[in-house]
Formats: C-alpha cells, sequence, structure tokens
C-alpha cells in the first residue's frame, strides 16, 4: 500500500493546488478532489484485474482492491485539513496551504514507514522521509510559481 498512497497522496496535492487556482470555494474543491481521485483509484483497480490474467476474476479484484487502497487513503489527510479550514472559516488559501503542508507530513511519514520496512538505519530513514517529503515540497514550489 505505500507506494498507492505516495502516488496518492502527491496526487491530491497536486489536485488541490491546480483546482485551487480556479478558487472555486472549498465546498467544491474538497468534491473535485475526492471525485477525480476516486476516478483514478478506479482506473487503477480496473488496471489492476486486467493486468492479473493469471487470477481467477474474484482473486484479480480482491488483489486489485488491495493494491489500490493507497490512493483512497491518500485522501483522507488533505481533504481532512480542508474540510477542518472550512469548518473554521479560513481563506482558500489558507485552507490549500494547510492541506499541501499536511501532505508534506504525510508523504515523509511515508518514506519514513518505507525504511522503517526495510530496517534501514536511522540516516537512511530520515534521508528517505526527506527526499518522499521533497515531493511534496515541490508540489508547493509549484504552486508558489503559479500564484
Amino acid at each position: 500500500m505505500n507506494a498507492e498512497a505516495v502516488y496518492g497522496t502527491v496526487l491530491t496535492a497536486g489536485l488541490i493546488s491546480a483546482f485551487s487556482l480556479y478558487n472555486p470555494g472549498l465546498p467544491v474543491l474538497i468534491a473535485r478532489t475526492i471525485g477525480t481521485v476516486l476516478v483514478f483509484w478506479g482506473a487503477h483497480v480496473y488496471a489492476e484485474i486486467v493486468g492479473n490474467r493469471a487470477m481467477s476474476w474474484r482473486e484479480a479484484v480482491r488483489e486489485g482492491l488491495q493494491r489500490s487502497a493507497g490512493l483512497l487513503w491518500a485522501l483522507i489527510v488533505p481533504v481532512a485539513c480542508l474540510t477542518a479550514a472550512a469548518l473554521l472559516g479560513l481563506s482558500m488559501d489558507a485552507a490549500v496551504d494547510i492541506s499541501l503542508w499536511g501532505g508534506v507530513v504525510t508523504l515523509a511519514i511515508l518514506g519514513w514507514w518505507a525504511a522503517r520496512q526495510r530496517n534501514d538505519p536511522a540516516l537512511v530513514k530520515v534521508v528517505t522521509a526527506a527526499a518522499t517529503a521533497g515531493m511534496g515540497l515541490a508540489l508547493i514550489a509549484l504552486k508558489a510559481l503559479v500564484h
């Protein structure tokens, strides 16, 4: 699930950043983000099913759902940040910034976790966490350039 969670977190952050350019309001931004990630998730599940020719249909569906779950888990932190910001009455810019930074933290944790699962030394864990978080930082930098 880790690879899909990383991909899903980067995808979700990128969508939030891109959709926020149109300033649709936080409820619409949340709905568009969730809807688009659901479409990507569905496509990922379908591709897994079609690609697993050696398995029965039922096994391929189960495998596809399990392998793709990280895409859905990746929605939690960024969408929770947007929702909390909306409930607190924060501006669109503040909500998006909080959400993107939530994605950076999520990516750092996912990187750390991946290195931990490999029993890597502490320095490798830190470097892996930083490198993974760097993808989120790149999205923040791109957002700053576009805005």
